[in-house]
């Protein structure tokens, strides 16, 4: 097993060819973290399809149904303007999250004719790259000669640059299907590299091992834009508030049917009666207040250059 993952490492420190690029840029597309864009709409269905939005809009039809106009309005205007806020500063963070992952630069790839000056956009996995100095990495990579200071503060936080340096063939065992058990050796996509070296002044090479979303910053632009899914236990609690509150007002209607029933009122009386009880006794601007409270919590954030796609 030794021999086959150094065989492997040797066969691949020679590049590939033309050919063997153009298959496997089909295979696995351009080296780049590309992000649609999410529509204006689509966002606002996300933002205002909840609960509490629903029981507003349902109070709202039935305050101006019962004259209740002025207040309806009021909380209309607390409510567009929360919802306006939050998808204001949710299109502008998602934009910068974009712009943080686009990344490109000419970069030195060895090929069978020699060296040739490229887009990192069309790197793939087997390349072989002359490593770039004071310049972000834009994939990750196995160094197969000389030895680097690198940046990786953006990946880890830690100022103190980190030395990497080459693996041996004859020494190391690199095994492409566990690319993490090189980590002394491996270039990380979204690193700066501050300095190369290299013993006899040759240029400092590095075989290709992932490109996209494969590399370590692609996985963490993922975890940005799809975090796992996280219970709040306010949201939780807010919701046994909420249905207690409805408990409560289902027990005060059938307590006053007996009284409407006793003053002939009409169905309809009754069903008015009634809806008109529900929003009261289930506070009808929780979520404009709610709104307004999430507004000033992210602008909070904003100040201390904390972003939030997802208010």
């Amino acid at each position: 097993m030794r021999s086959t993952h150094a065989n492997i490492l040797t066969r691949h420190s020679e590049g590939l060819n033309e050919e063997e690029s153009s298959r496997l840029r089909h295979k696995y597309g351009p080296c780049e973290l590309q992000i649609p864009r999410k529509g204006i709409m689509r966002l606002l269905i996300d933002e205002v399809l909840n609960p509490f939005y629903i029981f507003q809009v349902f109070s709202m039809i039935l305050w101006f149904n019962d004259g209740y106009a002025k207040y309806a309005m009021c909380i209309l205007f607390i409510s567009l303007m929360g919802v306006s806020e939050n998808l204001y500063e949710t299109v502008t963070n998602f934009d910068k999250v974009r712009k943080m992952a686009s990344y490109e630069c000419p970069i030195k790839v060895k090929r069978e004719t020699g060296m040739k000056e490229i887009s990192s956009s069309e790197l793939v996995p087997g390349d072989v790259v002359v490593v770039p100095e004071d310049k972000i990495m834009p994939c990750d990579l196995v160094l197969l000669s000389g030895s680097c200071i690198v940046n990786e503060s953006m990946l880890t936080g830690e100022s103190v640059p980190v030395i990497k340096s080459c693996m041996a063939p004859t020494r190391d065992v690199y095994d492409p299907a566990v690319p993490d058990k090189a980590k002394k050796h491996t270039l990380y996509s979204g690193t700066k590299v501050i300095q190369t070296r290299n013993v006899d002044e040759s240029p400092v090479l590095g075989l290709v091992s992932r490109t996209g979303f494969v590399t370590t910053k692609g996985a963490l632009i993922r975890g940005i834009l799809y975090p796992r899914p996280i219970k709040f236990k306010f949201y939780e609690e807010s919701y046994v508030f909420v249905a207690a509150m409805a408990l409560v007002a289902v027990l005060g209607f059938c307590a006053t049917i007996p009284l409407l029933i006793k003053h002939n009122g009409s169905a309809l009386i009754l069903i008015g009666k009634s809806l008109d009880l529900i929003t009261v006794t289930v506070p009808p601007a929780l979520p404009a207040a709610m709104s307004a409270g999430v507004a000033f919590a992210v602008s909070r954030l904003k100040k201390s250059q904390i972003y939030c796609i997802s208010p």
